[in-house]
């Protein structure tokens, strides 16, 4: 495995213009030395050379997965920290952007050398379009501040990562020591959707030490995209249940009643989520999800998450109880 240095796994699926211009980004930016696309089937084929791009026009390692058949981001992601050769890894999509700070985030990366992973901080286009301003929405930001207290760059305590777990899970802003991952097998769940939760949380969870960052490192882009998850009303979300399943109990493995009361708020918050979006057909079936996520928390669990949150537990019980359960 190449040491000291940076891999970049990039799930595509039908975006040749996009990847082309990350491509470009990753050329000029200069501290990438692996850059792997997983192609989750695309039609025509998301290729480098198709996107004008080779190992001689881009100048690195360039490593190009395709799955016959379309599997979904997580698949892509985990098809590509399979193939990663360095000792550091990001996972970023395709029609994303990279931002001017990266450079300086990955020298601080290598720098906090116990450090798992590092989080930085992102800008969301519709903040940028809506309020004319750099960053993400004003809880995730409430959240970083908490974090960070002022700190550009900060090693997190226990209590500050608790509070920083709860900022939406995104794979794009974290870089990785691979061995972290792989040692404790830490991978996207391979669902159509919500394919991050797994790898944003088991990543706290496990790990020993987090760096944060108050440097923002990726623009994350929002358009009138099929394939992004708000424009996503279907079947394909129920998955969302066997996620929160096996999330509950590695969570309950950690022993923190802190972080299980963190769990869920976390997990209220996504059900609610998504039963405003899902198709009105698949309401009762979500409503059934979401009954059956809260039902595998115990009395004890659920007592202490009570009296941290009074009025959310009540609503939880309210909707059970009109639920039958």
């Amino acid at each position: 495995m190449q040491q000291g240095q940076l891999a970049i796994v990039i799930p595509v699926w039908n975006l040749p213009e996009d990847l082309a211009i990350l491509l470009d980004q990753i050329a000029t930016m200069g501290i990438f030395s692996q850059v792997i696309i997983a192609d989750d089937a695309s039609e025509p084929a998301c290729t480098p050379q198709l996107v004008g791009f080779g190992a001689d026009t881009l100048g690195l390692d360039i490593t190009y997965l395709r799955s016959p058949t379309q599997k979904g981001a997580g698949h892509a992601r985990n098809m590509g920290l399979d193939a990663v050769r360095t000792d550091n890894v990001l996972f970023f999509d395709a029609d994303d952007r990279l931002c001017a700070d990266l450079p300086l985030i990955w020298q601080r990366h290598l720098q906090a050398e116990q450090a798992d992973f590092t989080i930085f901080r992102h800008s969301d286009t519709r903040v940028e379009e809506t309020e004319g301003r750099r960053g993400t929405f004003q809880t995730e930001e409430a959240m970083w501040n908490r974090a960070l207290a002022g700190n550009s760059a900060k090693i997190l305590t226990a209590k500050e990562r608790q509070d920083l777990i709860m900022i939406s899970a995104y794979p794009w802003n974290k870089i990785y020591r691979t061995a972290f991952l792989r040692d404790n097998d830490i991978r996207c769940s391979e669902t159509p959707v919500h394919n991050d939760i797994s790898l944003h949380w088991l990543s706290f969870l496990k790990a020993r030490q987090v760096q944060a960052l108050d440097h923002i490192g990726a623009l994350h882009v929002i358009g009138d995209r099929g394939h992004h998850l708000t424009s996503r009303t279907g079947e394909e979300r129920l998955c969302l249940g066997g996620i929160l399943s096996e999330l509950t109990e590695q969570v309950r493995q950690a022993n923190d009643n802190q972080l299980m009361s963190r769990f869920i708020h976390f997990l209220d918050d996504i059900c609610r989520w998504n039963l405003q979006r899902v198709d009105p057909d698949l309401v009762p079936l979500f409503q059934k999800l979401a009954t059956d996520s809260y039902l595998r928390f115990t009395p004890a669990e659920f007592q202490i998450f009570s009296a941290q949150q009074p009025d959310r537990a009540a609503d939880i019980v309210q909707f059970l109880l009109s639920e039958g359960a």
